[in-house]
């Protein structure tokens, strides 16, 4: 029988990120009567992920989920250039959809995962 060692060099790495957006809070109202038509577009690298729109609020409520694939080494990294920018950054970015033109930017959140993966204690529901 051979017994299984680990390395203390060799440790977990995720694979993917979950990304789960509940809701929007406080958001300015852009169209008519003092609301948004708000969506948001979840991006990790070149990925990305749109939400529905949620009409005529302030404070829309999502509850959808995706999940994107992370590339080997990312949150690793250290520093190093070999990744393109933006590949260890989950970017939310919340719009108002416009009937007419282009639609509003609202606000953006930008998570850096390797800070988040390498802190001790990571806070699963940033």
């Amino acid at each position: 029988m051979s017994s299984l060692t680990v390395e203390e060099d060799q440790k977990w790495v995720p694979t993917h990120v979950q990304v789960t957006v509940l809701r929007g809070r406080g958001l300015r109202g852009k169209g008519k009567h003092g609301t948004s038509d708000v969506y948001t577009i979840i991006q990790l690298g070149k990925e990305k992920y749109s939400t529905c729109v949620v009409e005529k609020t302030t404070e829309p409520e999502w509850r959808e989920e995706c999940s994107f694939e992370l590339q080997p080494g990312v949150l690793e990294g250290g520093g190093r250039s070999g990744y393109p920018a933006g590949s260890n950054e989950l970017v939310l970015t919340v719009m108002h959809r416009a009937l007419i033109g282009l639609d509003v930017f609202l606000g953006q959140a930008v998570i850096h995962l390797e800070k988040l993966y390498h802190e001790s204690r990571c806070v699963k529901n940033e």
